[in-house]
């Protein structure tokens, strides 16, 4: 007889999850909610002082729950191949499976210079080449690269854990809303975001005959360092989220909801897809093309 219970089925007790970006704001997130959810974690990021801030919330909710899950923290700059290397190395030195990989590191790169539909060709033409060649590399480096080798440098491990079923052997990348709807002049971020896009279909289908599931979350607006959503910051997204269905950001519980279901028995029938958590953002973020239409 089927077990409905949802503590059954959306269990991650006892798993070993890997996050990059775990010193950000989305990978954050997920962190916390597999710890507290009985998994142990270990974080990536490049930022050791973020590594530290994060390190000692999951040690704090640890010791206040009793909760059984390890954690650990791996300093090292996804965006190059040394670093890259040096830190598959680090968790194959204490990890023998990975129950979950979630691949959350990411930047976001703007022109420096916006054209609003209305002005001349010569402010076309200066926006379109304010995106430096820099920019792009870059956040195609984190973004996708990353993404990429960090999940085929940990494949034997994934697919240790794959073996033993029941979800197990997940992979969570993240991609974007900005992936698919036409915003203007942040080309570099929506471009490499909508190659994660196909390389989750990519990587579900090669490493199907193992059944390593490869997933993404697609997220709109949920607070974090790229996402400042307090209207009295400068970079505030907050007037986009007051024009969504929701008229809200996201929330850590729902970033946690839609992570679990993916890392768990509960989302053991799904790979190669793709799950919008928006808010109703890709309802409504066209962005205005033209000053004649």
């Amino acid at each position: 007889m089927a077990d409905l219970k949802s503590q059954t089925i959306f269990s991650v007790l006892d798993r070993t999850a890997v996050i990059s970006g775990g010193g950000g704001g989305l990978g954050r997130m997920v962190a916390k909610s597999l710890l507290v959810n009985g998994a142990s974690v270990t974080i990536i990021d490049q930022f050791q002082h973020r590594l530290d801030v994060v390190e000692a919330e999951l040690l704090e909710l640890k010791q206040k729950s009793k909760l059984p899950g390890q954690i650990r923290k791996i300093q090292g700059d996804l965006g190059h191949e040394i670093g890259l290397k040096s830190v598959i190395s680090q968790i194959k030195a204490t990890h023998n499976e990975v129950d979950i990989l979630v691949t959350a590191a990411g930047i976001r790169k703007v022109n420096k210079t916006a054209f609003t539909p209305g002005e001349s060709l010569s402010d076309l033409v200066k926006a379109t080449n304010s995106l430096s060649y820099e920019d792009l590399d870059a956040s195609f480096r984190i973004n996708l690269y990353a993404q990429y080798f960090l999940t085929a440098g940990l494949l034997d491990l994934l697919g240790a854990a794959a073996a033993k079923g029941d979800g197990r052997g997940s992979v969570i990348m993240f991609s974007s809303v900005a992936a698919k709807h036409n915003g203007q002049f942040v080309p570099a971020y929506q471009l490499s975001k909508a190659a994660v896009d196909h390389l989750v279909r990519i990587m579900a289908a090669e490493f199907a005959d193992h059944y390593i599931r490869v997933n993404a979350i697609s997220p709109g607006l949920f607070p974090s360092n790229m996402n400042p959503m307090d209207p009295a910051h400068p970079d505030s997204n907050m007037k986009f989220a007051n024009d969504m269905p929701a008229r809200r950001p996201g929330t850590e519980e729902e970033m946690a909801a839609t992570a679990l279901y993916l890392a768990s028995k509960a989302g053991a029938y799904m790979t190669g897809a793709n799950m919008v958590v928006d808010g109703g953002r890709m309802l409504v973020a066209a962005g205005k093309i033209s000053s004649k239409l």
